[in-house]
């Protein structure tokens, strides 16, 4: 028995297989390259496309045992070129060409992409040194009409030209697509450039024996060769590494926007990677914006990181939306420790010519997960990105944030150029000759330079020494010695050195002491001065006495009312009580403020102000209220709230709060004083007798009180706060433990 195929393989290998038109162009023109083309032109007529190589073409013998052997791959079987490298007629073709040059494709299934573009396939292949051409029609419709139908019964015409239409067609193949079966506008043609532009290894291009140019011809006739944009994009000046993987050894070289910051060597452990090159480059904010420059397109919608075998691109790697490599999984782990697709762009280059490295039949999904692939994964993550990602956090990112920023709108390494950023090089240098086991080929000596205008740090010059006798790099060698004597030199004289900066350290703390000392006196004077001091203080007793006099007698005056009072009389008690507060308040500071009593508002720092009239009229030696059995005590915070206040205001309230503890008979009294988000914040708690908990909402109503007051005292500080713009008070108490009132201020 006998397997039979159905003619519906033709979709299954053909249509269904290609996603999209793109990847069908790709896959023809990668046939091209494979048959040794340097050239191929593509050319877009009305519902006809036709793709033209100048490659070794086909014979009679290759139509019928190779193009249409269905899944047979001459080149996977090593028999692609075996006629062409031994028959002595193809000698002159030979020298032109690079046959080492390693296929693109190999699966034998290619051709069929045909299928995706057009209904109609007309084939004319001419081989070298060939009198005549060979043509073949294909319908691909033939193959849908009964899938009963076996495949090879399905008949391709053939047809054989002595002469063609092609003038200059001297050897190669020509595929003229016809029925479109989509539409090819203008825009779909600039997006199959962009594409077809980083379809080429750059560095094959470069070589000229690997000369490979596409060239593409739209309706309006004008012909435009495709350049290799990758090409470009490596020569921006940024962070960039470079890995050569060879037979025996890995070389890899890290630069810095045009300066070397090692070169290193290290034993190849890997048995299936031979002939592969890797090149990553980090894009910082400069080099971003020089990429959008070059190429006309922002880095991350262009692509990343890009994977070339044989010469050809491997979909989907580089994509922007791809993350094949899981490079941003990881980033998504600590952005600030990780790098991500976004700030990265290069290419892996596989020349390896093996079976490890195949792509998987549906054309956009990678390399087969053989053991070879494993080894080019674990070497582009362990000696390309992690590597490179050392370099950029640990230098770059490890910045002060304005510096860092600095340096990367920078495209030169000046900004790096200091001794936190030579050090820090230093150290990877040294880690990877200590952990990585690698040889340093070179690196830049000018790190030493810093030494002549700056003192060098033992340390760096000790591992600087270490790599330079691995390098044997004499002239650094002999510059690290005389560095060394001139550490010694100043060392002899640092002793005086450290003596002239302590005393001068002692200065400049009594500068400072002075300084907070005259601050102080700017708004309260720390005393009288003048023969008027007796007179002064003498007036000072007379107003506080008649102030006493008018609160005592307010406070009879409301309880000889029968009724309660009413609001025009409890304004006209409020304005008594407040203003005889701000008299007592007047007395109280008089002598020491340094500002006109006169003024509205004055621009201080309201911590300050608070905090001064609190200690140099309550607390200090020469105070001038009463003693009290009241313990007073206020603390502050170092931040600044400056902003304009009505001074009485303020003390009037400090006064009433004051009053407020004495009276509910407080042994201690705290003023805590702080700004948060902007805002202004005092604190009065005191544990007097404190107040019940059903009270709570009434303590500021005018006429209420729990003490023997009158019951003002408290609704004049909550319509002094009221008064004020954008201010509050609360209140908490637990009735005979603490009772503690929260003022917010704010600007």
């Amino acid at each position: 028995m006998k397997f039979k195929i159905s003619s519906e393989l033709k979709n299954i290998i053909g249509q269904d297989l290609i996603v999209n038109d793109q990847v069908a162009v790709f896959e023809l023109v990668k046939n091209s390259y494979d048959a040794h083309a340097t050239r191929v032109d593509i050319v877009f007529e009305e519902d006809k496309i036709t793709i033209k190589d100048n490659g070794k073409g086909m014979s009679l013998d290759d139509l019928k045992n190779k193009w249409l052997f269905v899944a047979y791959s001459a080149k996977k079987d090593e028999k692609e070129d075996e006629e062409l490298e031994s028959d002595e007629r193809y000698k002159d073709y030979r020298n032109k060409i690079n046959l080492k040059r390693g296929f693109a494709g190999a699966k034998g299934i290619g051709r069929f992409s045909a299928d995706k573009i057009g209904e109609n396939l007309k084939l004319i292949a001419k081989n070298v040194n060939a009198s005549n051409a060979h043509q073949l029609e294909v319908n691909w419709k033939d193959f849908e009409n009964n899938s009963q139908k076996e495949f090879v019964e399905i008949s391709v015409k053939h047809t054989e030209l002595s002469t063609n239409e092609y003038q200059d067609f001297d050897h190669g193949v020509i595929l003229e697509i016809s029925n479109l079966k989509s539409e090819w506008d203008n825009d779909k043609i600039e997006e199959l450039k962009k594409s077809l532009s980083k379809l080429i290894n750059p560095f094959e291009i470069n070589i000229n024996s690997n000369n490979f140019q596409i060239h593409i011809t739209k309706q309006d006739n004008d012909i435009e060769q495709i350049g290799n944009d990758l090409l470009s994009i490596l020569t921006l000046k940024t962070t960039k590494l470079e890995i050569e993987i060879l037979s025996n050894t890995i070389e890899s070289k890290l630069t810095d926007r045009g300066t070397l910051i090692y070169e290193i060597e290290e034993e190849n452990h890997y048995q299936h990677l031979k002939n592969t090159s890797i090149t990553l480059l980090y894009l910082n904010t400069k080099a971003k914006i020089n990429f959008t420059k070059l190429m006309q397109v922002k880095a991350v919608n262009f692509g990343n990181i890009m994977l070339y075998n044989n010469g050809f691109r491997v979909y989907p790697y580089g994509e922007p939306t791809d993350d094949s490599l899981g490079i941003d999984r990881r980033h998504q782990q600590g952005h600030s420790r990780y790098l991500s697709t976004r700030n990265l762009i290069g290419s892996i280059n596989v020349n390896e010519y093996s079976d490890e490295f195949r792509e998987k039949s549906s054309r956009d999904s990678g390399l087969i997960e053989t053991n070879g692939y494993k080894e080019l994964y674990d070497t582009f993550w362990d000696k390309a990105l992690k590597r490179l990602e050392k370099y950029v956090v640990s230098v770059q990112w490890s910045l002060d944030e304005v510096i860092r920023n600095k340096d990367g709108d920078s495209d030169d390494f000046s900004i790096l150029d200091n001794t936190i950023s030579q050090s820090g090089i230093i150290d990877i240098i040294t880690n990877l000759v200590n952990k990585d086991k690698v040889e340093i080929k070179d690196f830049d000596a000018n790190f030493i330079n810093l030494f002549d205008e700056q003192k060098p740090s033992e340390v760096i010059v000790s591992k600087l020494s270490k790599i330079a006798h691995d390098v044997n790099n004499q002239e650094l060698i002999d510059k690290i010695n005389e560095t060394r004597k001139i550490i010694k030199k100043l060392e002899r004289g640092n002793k005086d050195l450290k003596k002239k900066i302590t005393k001068e350290q002692q200065r400049t703390e009594q500068l400072s002491k002075n300084l907070e000392i005259e601050k102080k006196q700017n708004i309260f004077q720390r005393s009288l001065i003048g023969t008027e001091k007796e007179q002064i203080l003498g007036l000072q007793h007379q107003i506080r006495h008649s102030s006493s006099r008018i609160n005592r007698n307010t406070k009879l005056l409301l309880k000889t009312f029968n009724t309660t009072p009413t609001e025009q009389q409890k304004k006209y008690i409020s304005v008594i009580i407040a203003e005889a507060t701000k008299v007592n308040s007047i007395a109280n500071f008089v002598t020491k403020a340094n500002f006109n009593l006169t003024t509205k508002e004055i621009k201080v720092n309201l911590v300050s102000f608070v905090k001064e009239y609190i200690e140099e009229l309550y607390l200090s030696n020469g105070k001038i209220i009463d003693k009290s059995k009241t313990q007073l005590s206020v603390t502050a915070s170092s931040n600044e709230f400056v902003v304009r206040i009505r001074p009485l205001e303020i003390t009037t309230l400090i006064d009433n709060f004051i009053q407020n503890s004495k009276k509910a008979n407080a042994r201690y009294l705290q003023f805590k004083l702080g700004v948060e988000n902007d805002v202004f914040n005092m604190f009065v708690t005191d544990d007097g007798d404190g107040i019940q908990e059903e009270n709570i909402d009434k303590i500021f109503d005018f006429g209420f009180t729990t003490t023997n007051g009158s019951g003002i005292g408290l609704s004049s500080i909550k319509k002094t706060i009221s008064d004020m713009c954008n201010a509050d008070i609360s209140v908490e108490s637990i009735k005979g433990k603490k009772t503690t009132f929260h003022i917010r201020i704010r600007k």
